[in-house]
């Protein structure tokens, strides 16, 4: 029963380590899976993404440590991923894409807060009078809302 229980927690801390690959994995699909919203030709299953994913793992550098062999996993998948989805996409479609799964790595990693996620998306918001009220005359109003909300 003690040996059942070390092992668990070897187990368990294995697997907690290869998390951030997963993570990782998780936000490649979702933006892939994204691309339908864009033009309904790429639709990718999950056995593909599978596939290509289990693939990636037997062929990257193996690493005695497992952060580093992490690190070398979510590199290789990021840049397999892209450049295996870039060969399906239209060539005006390449650069959204790249922009896409970037800012949700980096949003998922905070970098990027979810403030500055929704200034991104929705801009700035509606000023108060006394915000108003503090713009100095040179500024016009649009550009202070602007800053006022960065």
């Amino acid at each position: 029963m003690i040996q059942a229980t070390e092992t668990r927690k070897i187990i368990n801390a294995t697997l907690d380590s290869y998390k951030p690959v997963a993570k990782r994995g998780r936000d490649i699909f979702f933006v892939i899976a994204d691309l339908a919203l864009i033009d309904p030709m790429y639709q990718y299953s999950l056995e593909y993404f599978r596939n290509l994913f289990k693939l990636r793992l037997e062929k990257t550098e193996k690493a005695d440590d497992v952060k580093a062999r992490c690190e070398i996993l979510r590199a290789d998948m990021t840049t397999a991923f892209y450049e295996n989805i870039c060969r399906g996409l239209f060539e005006r479609h390449k650069l959204l894409f790249a922009f896409m799964l970037a800012s949700k790595i980096d949003r998922n990693e905070g970098r990027i807060t979810g403030g500055e996620w929704e200034y991104f998306c929705r801009g700035g918001l509606k000023l108060l009078d006394e915000d108003l009220a503090l713009r100095p005359d040179w500024i016009a109003e649009k550009e202070w809302t602007q800053i006022v909300g960065l």
